[in-house]
């Protein structure tokens, strides 16, 4: 696992949800621990979780530094057209909230699958989407 973009197509992909993201950084998941049993794979992270970590309204400049550095060990997907037209029928056919459909349509176009504790997310059901628990 590391921040750079180039995708291995024999690696297994997944993508982290926020709500991953902040239970690690409120120290209630072991992300990295779980990571680490996933064996040789790509981790990914749509900046719209980025954006919804960082938006935390009384992160100082240290946090948000650190906050920073955690997020770039990880490889960001692009929001691009084949997403944004993923995403559009994620919103027709169920109705999720905007970033959870890009979060979605990012693993979707991927070929990831979703690292989540939202029920929304886990339940959510489509050809080529998967996702699972973060325990």
């Amino acid at each position: 696992m590391n921040g750079d973009n180039e995708i291995n197509m024999d690696k297994k992909r997944f993508m982290l949800d926020t709500n991953v993201i902040i239970e690690t950084l409120n120290n209630k998941l072991d992300l990295l621990l779980f990571l680490d049993t996933l064996g040789d794979c790509e981790i990914y992270l749509s900046p719209i979780v980025a954006i919804e970590v960082l938006a935390k309204p009384d992160m100082n400049k240290q946090e948000e530094a650190e906050v920073r550095s955690f997020l770039d060990f990880f490889k960001w997907a692009e929001i691009d057209k084949p997403t944004c037209e993923t995403a559009i029928q994620i919103r027709r056919d169920r109705n999720l909230r905007l970033p959870d459909a890009l979060i979605a349509a990012s693993a979707i176009v991927l070929n990831a699958t979703v690292l989540s504790n939202d029920p929304h997310l886990r339940d959510y059901q489509r050809t080529g989407y998967t996702a699972i628990a973060v325990k």
